[in-house]
Formats: C-alpha cells, sequence, structure tokens
C-alpha cells in the first residue's frame, strides 16, 4: 500500500474544511473524517485517500484559466518550498535540484523513486516504482517540478510528459526545459 506525509494533506484539508458544506458533499464516505481529525504531519496516510482529496478539492477550486490539478500542483510545490521543506531551497540553484527534488519526494511519498538527470537547460526525471500512479497525479507532477526549477533561477520553464506508467511505460516521465538561469 503507497502512502503520502500527512504534511502532503493539511493545505488541501485546510481548503476543503473552510468549505465544509460543499466538500462534505462531494467526499466519498470513506473520506469524510478528514473533515473533522487532526492530521498529523508526520503520520503516512494512504495515496489512495490523498488521491480522492485533491479530487474534491479540485472541483471546488475557484475558476480559473489553468487546469485545476495544474493549480494544485503548483500550490504545493510553493507550500513545500515555504513551509516545513524550507531549509531544503537555502542556497537552491540548479546544480541542486536533483538531490533536493529526490529529498522532496522521499519525504511525502514512501513508494516510488524520483530520479533527476540535468542537461544543458534541460532536465529529465523519471518516477518509477511510484505504489499509487493516478491521472491526477500525472497532471500535478508537472507544475510541481516546473516551480522547482523556477525556485532555483531557470527563466521561462516548461515541461512535457514524455512516458507514462498509466499507458504501460516503466515510469512517468518529464522533460523540463528553461531558458535561461539568473537574473
Amino acid at each position: 500500500m503507497a502512502n503520502a506525509k500527512g504534511m502532503s494533506l493539511t493545505e488541501m484539508v485546510k481548503f476543503l474544511r473552510s468549505r465544509r458544506e460543499q466538500a462534505a458533499a462531494l467526499l466519498p464516505a470513506g473520506l469524510q473524517h478528514y473533515l473533522d481529525e487532526k492530521i498529523n504531519v508526520a503520520r503516512w496516510y494512504p495515496e489512495q485517500d490523498m488521491v480522492g482529496l485533491v479530487r474534491v478539492l479540485a472541483r471546488l477550486l475557484p475558476a480559473s484559466d489553468e487546469e485545476p490539478l495544474v493549480t494544485i500542483g503548483r500550490l504545493n510545490a510553493r507550500h513545500h518550498m515555504q513551509g516545513a521543506y524550507r531549509h531544503l531551497f537555502d542556497g537552491f540553484d540548479l546544480s541542486r535540484v536533483p538531490l533536493r527534488a529526490v529529498a522532496l519526494w522521499r519525504s511525502m511519498h514512501d513508494t516510488g523513486d524520483l530520479r533527476v538527470a540535468l542537461q544543458d537547460r534541460e532536465a529529465l526525471v523519471d518516477v518509477v516504482d511510484y505504489g499509487y500512479p493516478s491521472p491526477e497525479m500525472c497532471v500535478m507532477i508537472r507544475p510541481y517540478l516546473e516551480e522547482l526549477f523556477s525556485a532555483a533561477g531557470a527563466k521561462n520553464v516548461r515541461s512535457e510528459k514524455s512516458a507514462c506508467c498509466l499507458a504501460g511505460a516503466v515510469a512517468c516521465s518529464y522533460r523540463i526545459l528553461w531558458e535561461s538561469v539568473g537574473g
């Protein structure tokens, strides 16, 4: 069974609680308890539950030009960079992305490995052996990675998904591209 760290749930659950009536109407019975129980940031929770919460969150987010799951991916990265994982971003630059991204993944997921290979103005990122791949995670990982590379100084970051384990590939693979670094 794949699990996600409670830290990955806290902001989502706060938002759902702020719209308790709407969230309660949308959440499956097995996820209703998240509206009331305290989330322990250090505890592991089922990834399946996290994805179920994401599905409801995506439906409740205010309308935007951006797909809700893309917004969630970006917001998750920003929350991690400014919150409990802020220490990983001290002296952060592109050379540190591979090690820090791996540390973030391992801090939040008890299955799978994140692999990052830097090249000239691009990076290849693979997520392998992840225990609960889902269409939602596939969408959210791309903007999360874009935010990490932007925080490291990459300018005009864009990404593309080149392979997906849900389509039978060995890994979910992403290509992150940028035009320049720094000021």
